[in-house]
């Protein structure tokens, strides 16, 4: 998204998401869960962040990354915030 090109950015972190989740890669899909949160807060969007950043919670739980999945929760009250 460095080209300012928001569309075709959100399109393809869904790809990667959607992906990730087909093919059974909860790191992968925990990674582009939180990319994309980080995406959605750096673009002003921080309700829709907060979305993405909760799914990684859950995909690094499931994969059993939890140090990192609880390094996500201060995100969770961004939202509040907004």
């Amino acid at each position: 998204f460095c080209e300012r090109n928001f569309d075709a950015a959100e399109r393809l972190y869904d790809a990667a998401i959607l992906s990730a989740k087909t093919h059974k890669f909860v790191n992968e899909q925990a990674l582009s869960n939180e990319l994309a949160g980080h995406f959605y807060l750096d673009t002003g969007r921080k309700i829709k962040s907060v979305n993405y950043f909760m799914r990684a919670f859950e995909n690094y739980t499931e994969w059993g990354a939890v140090a990192k999945a609880a390094s996500l929760t201060k995100y969770f009250e961004i939202g509040d915030a907004a």
